[in-house]
């Protein structure tokens, strides 16, 4: 018994998409080099009291923050000339004193802003969390945004730092400091 193909044209094609799909797949990954150095800036403070109520944005200002990332260069060995591009890696809040509970956050976001600069949304937007999952306790982990290159915020002395906070779920029980810290990457 002898098998032969009837639509062998239409099985080729098929057989040169499935390919050529296998293909465009594997071979669009992106390689991310890890990055040259990373540049962390931290403690910087701001306070939560309960007058911070939905269904209102706010904007948190911390001003002329010291990034120290001058030094965190010179001593990773790297020239400021050689860097391709500076992105947000991550960032961090964390309530201090106990009750200090992020749980009545729903969306948030890190702006830098030149100095001077202190106008609602100012300057970029480099860390944003959004939504927040339930529950989350005293720190929340925030992500990069989307931006190509932020050295010109990052490669000053000083900045302003705005904390946004877009969407509340309720009110924060009780009065509480919360910390900042942030880790940008030099490629």
């Amino acid at each position: 018994m002898s098998y032969v193909l009837r639509n062998k044209p239409l099985v080729m094609k098929k057989s040169a998409l499935l390919i050529f799909v296998f293909f465009l797949f594997f071979s669009c990954k992106k390689v991310t080099e890890p990055p040259s150095a990373r540049i962390r800036v931290g403690n910087m403070k701001f306070a939560i009291d309960p007058s911070v109520q939905p269904p209102f944005t706010y904007y948190l200002p911390i001003n002329s923050v010291s990034l120290g990332a001058f030094a965190q260069l010179d001593a990773a060995g790297i020239d400021t000339a050689n860097i391709k591009n500076i992105l947000p890696g991550r960032a961090t809040l964390t309530a201090l004193f106990g009750n200090g509970n992020l749980d009545f956050i729903e969306a948030v976001s890190v702006r830098l802003c030149l100095l001077g600069d202190n106008v609602e949304n100012c300057g970029q937007e480099v860390f944003y969390r959004d939504p927040t999952p339930f529950d989350v306790g005293a720190e929340l982990e925030l992500g990069g945004s989307a931006v190509n290159d932020i050295r010109e915020y990052v490669l000053q002395k000083q900045i302003n730092v705005q904390v946004k906070l877009e969407r509340l779920r309720n009110v924060p029980e009780g009065s509480f400091e919360v910390v900042l810290e942030m880790e940008f990457e030099v490629r």
